[in-house]
Parts: structure tokens; C-alpha cells; sequence
């Protein structure tokens, strides 16, 4: 997804009451207003595979899975993750989803230092955050940040590795995350780009 930065500095409620009335959608980063815009068909696939999938395996439990459209606020900033999953009770009316689980981000290369960066270390903030999960989609690589305890655990699944969600009960082969998209299964599609993401 594409960003640009405007030049607005304003509060968090001054931000949510101003974003209601615009026409598209923005994110709130320490006092600055980021325009989104159109991402890619990879992205979009991506998000939209794992999507249904977690929605299909979280169908029956309290948990519930938002796409692109929710925001939620973390650390003095207000952001609509690509995909997340909640299982606090939600009113149908509420614009703002509390108590995420799961964040997942689907990188783009006009998003990937703030998906990294400002967004790893904002979601961290969050008590109730137990996931949060970086799609590659130049090729089928995830990276995946799960709280233990006091401590955070990186892991790389590539391959035919599954994506694992353990506090959901729910694993998920990337060949489903990257269905219907020709992003690579070889990793070494990135070493010749001079891409290591």
C-alpha cells in the first residue's frame, strides 16, 4: 500500500473526527496525518487469502477477523492493519476494534520501514497483542513476532513451512497465504534483487 505524508499535526480524537469526513482512508503516526492508497494485485490477494482463511478457521469462536478497514490505536497512533484478529466483544457500531491478538501487515516497498519499524514497536505496546506477522510479497517469506512471556520470538517460515497462529489454534500452509499470486517460492529471487527483505 502506497503512503503519503501530509503535513496535519493534530490529537488523536481531532485525527478520528477529521478522518470520518474524508473520502479515503488515513493513518495517525505521532501526530502525523499518511494518506493510504492502492496496493498491489499481490497484496491485495494476500490479504484477502488470509482473510478467509483465518475468518473460515476462527468461524464458531469468539474471535473475529477485520480486513483493511478497522483501525485500532496503539502507542499514540492510529492504524488500519492489513488484517487482524480480535476476540474482546465488539458493538457492530464501533469504528475502533480493541484488544487485537493477531496483526498481520502484507509488506509494500512504500510501507515496509514503518511495517517494520514504527508499526513492530507500536503493535508491541499493546497488551493484548500476542502476534504480529510480516508477509513478503516478492516472495514466500513470513516473518512472525510472538510474545512469550516477557519476550518477543522471531521466527522465518518459508517454504513448506506452516504459518502457525498457536494462541488462535491455527496453522496455515503459505501455499494458501500466497494462493492465486505468482510471487516465488524460491528465496533466492530476493538475493538477486539486492533485496534481503
Amino acid at each position: 500500500m502506497v503512503a503519503l505524508r501530509t503535513h496535519q499535526s493534530m490529537t488523536i480524537p481531532e485525527f478520528l473526527d477529521w478522518e470520518e469526513r474524508q473520502s479515503e482512508r488515513h493513518e495517525f503516526i505521532h501526530g502525523g496525518v499518511v494518506a493510504m492508497v492502492g496496493g498491489t494485485v499481490a497484496h491485495n490477494q494476500i490479504v484477502g487469502n488470509l482473510y478467509t482463511a483465518l475468518r473460515n478457521a476462527l468461524r464458531g469462536t469468539p474471535c473475529r477477523v477485520f480486513q483493511e478497514n478497522m483501525k485500532i490505536v496503539a502507542d499514540e497512533s492510529v492504524f488500519y492493519p492489513d488484517v487482524f484478529v480480535t476476540c474482546a466483544k465488539l458493538n457492530d457500531q464501533d469504528r475502533l476494534a480493541a484488544e487485537p491478538t493477531v496483526i498481520v501487515e502484507a509488506l509494500s516497498d512504500s510501507t515496509e520501514g514503518r511495517d517494520r519499524l514504527t508499526k513492530n514497536t507500536a503493535y508491541r505496546t499493546l497488551p493484548s497483542l500476542r502476534q504480529y506477522v510480516i508477509i513478503n510479497q516478492r516472495a514466500a517469506a513470513v516473518e512472525s513476532f510472538r510474545r512469550d512471556r516477557d519476550r518477543w520470538l522471531h521466527e522465518v517460515v518459508t517454504g513448506d513451512l506452516g504459518l502457525g497462529f498457536p494462541m488462535l489454534g491455527v496453522e496455515l500452509a503459505l501455499s494458501v497465504v500466497y494462493e492465486d499470486t505468482d510471487v516465488p517460492f524460491d528465496l533466492d529471487v530476493l538475493k538477486s534483487n539486492g533485496d534481503d527483505r
